[in-house]
């Protein structure tokens, strides 16, 4: 239990929210890149913030069942691959596809960056530890 744990866990949600969010400003380079309209654009935070949602119940879920740890590993690795997929992808439907992954991916974000932070936290600091991860 020390604040060098409630910095690694919120390292893990700055990095994290870093690559989620970054696509919300990415949308004009989208709209020039793929030559898709301003609605059509707006699919792509749609496509993100769909797997997000779809998967935040069940990898609440799967926190509860076993532990913060393995979502947290699992988590930021597949939130890796699922921006090597963004980046690399050739076609409008693909970067959906992969934005989607990147929704499903951060979906670990929340069960198990919350409970990693109470987890590590000093004694009787749980409520900082949490702020201090949200400001991550």
């Amino acid at each position: 239990m020390s604040w060098r744990g409630v910095s690694l866990v919120s390292g893990w949600q700055f990095t994290a929210s870093l690559c989620f969010y970054t696509v919300f400003a990415a949308t004009a380079f989208v709209r020039e890149g793929f030559g898709v309209s301003l609605g059509v654009t707006g699919l792509t935070v749609t496509a993100m913030m769909l797997g997000y949602t779809a998967l935040l119940f069940v990898t609440g879920a799967a926190t509860d069942a076993l532990g913060e740890r393995p979502l947290l590993v699992y988590g930021l690795l597949a939130l890796a691959a699922g921006m090597a997929f963004v980046a690399l992808s050739p076609t409008f439907p693909v970067l959906l596809a992969a934005l989607l992954f990147v929704g499903f991916a951060y979906a670990t974000a929340m069960p198990a960056t919350n409970r990693a932070s109470v987890h590590v936290a000093p004694p009787g600091r749980e409520a900082l530890a949490m702020n201090v991860k949200q400001v991550g």
